[in-house]
């Protein structure tokens, strides 16, 4: 009977087969083979044995079939190690071009197996991490995002940036003491008043938990850095804000706010980022798209 089919992304299987297996020491293995030989000969030759000198005759044979082996195993490796990479980048690709689906189904065919490179097995976690958040599967993503940050050894970069994705994944799941306590450890990680990665957050929590007012006196005060930060994704902030607006019964403010993120965004993207901005969205009209849009 056959197992039956493995889920798609599954996290813990993911997890589980794309950790590092011990892998034979082929040095060690030839060494040990070189030995092996050279103390046959020596007995067989102490010995007065005729098979002591075929064991010599067939001696430039064997050795050619261990460097042989080695330099076969090595260049297997050195393949194998470049298809990763290519896979790796082709996953990379189809993020950057939202090809979800195709992301997904790679990043199932590299992790389901030991990458050669630990930096591979990284680097496809990271982008396993950023699809699962776009399936919704907040909790996975969080899932991920724990265990990079507990288990692997990151620059100061990489772990803030997985720690704001972690922040933002646990905010979507209602997790709010988990991501009051870890925008608290974000704070500490060193000065990020520059971070457009916190302030989103920090206004997505206000406008999440009923605090308005504070979520747009943050926008405020932050409005110049996350232009300059977040490009088109300042669009986020425009309609976190426009909530916010609209939760204080300001009309003209929030539908000036609408109107700016949906100028940078599609509404149903956005109400699909963040679903609770989804009662502003049925009250005020998005702008308009391009002409030949």
């Amino acid at each position: 009977m056959s197992a039956p089919p493995t889920p798609f992304l599954d996290v813990p299987t993911l997890l589980e087969r794309s950790s590092e297996r011990p892998r034979a020491p082929l040095v060690g293995y030839f060494v040990a083979g070189m030995l092996l030989v050279i103390l046959l000969m020596g007995y067989f030759s102490a010995t007065g044995s005729t098979v002591g000198e075929s064991v010599s005759a067939l001696l430039p044979l064997i050795v050619l079939l261990l460097v042989g082996g080695a330099a076969a195993s090595s260049f297997s490796n050195v393949r194998r190690h470049r298809a990763e990479q290519r896979q790796l980048e082709a996953i990379e690709e189809f993020v950057q071009l939202r090809n979800w689906p195709a992301a997904g189904m790679a990043l199932d065919g590299l992790l389901l197996a030991p990458p050669r490179s630990a930096g591979i097995r990284v680097q496809g976690l990271i982008y396993l991490a950023s699809v699962l958040a776009r399936y919704g599967r907040y909790e996975d993503a969080i899932s991920v995002h724990s265990y990079l940050l507990e288990h692997v050894p990151l620059d100061p970069g990489t772990h803030y940036g997985l720690g704001v994705g972690r922040t933002m994944a646990m905010l979507h799941e209602d997790h709010l003491f988990d991501a009051d306590r870890a925008i608290g450890e974000l704070r500490r990680l060193g000065d990020r008043e520059d971070s457009a990665g916190l302030a989103l957050i920090e206004i997505y929590r206000d406008v999440k938990t009923g605090h308005p007012a504070e979520a747009i006196a943050l926008f405020e005060q932050r409005s110049a850095m996350l232009r300059d930060k977040l490009g088109h994704r300042v669009g986020d902030a425009y309609a976190l804000v426009a909530r916010a607006y609209d939760q204080m019964g300001n009309d003209e403010q929030a539908r000036l706010a609408w109107r700016r993120a949906t100028l940078l965004a599609p509404a149903i993207e956005l109400t699909r980022r963040y679903p609770n901005v989804a009662p502003t969205a049925a009250k005020y009209e998005p702008a308009p798209a391009p002409q030949g849009m």
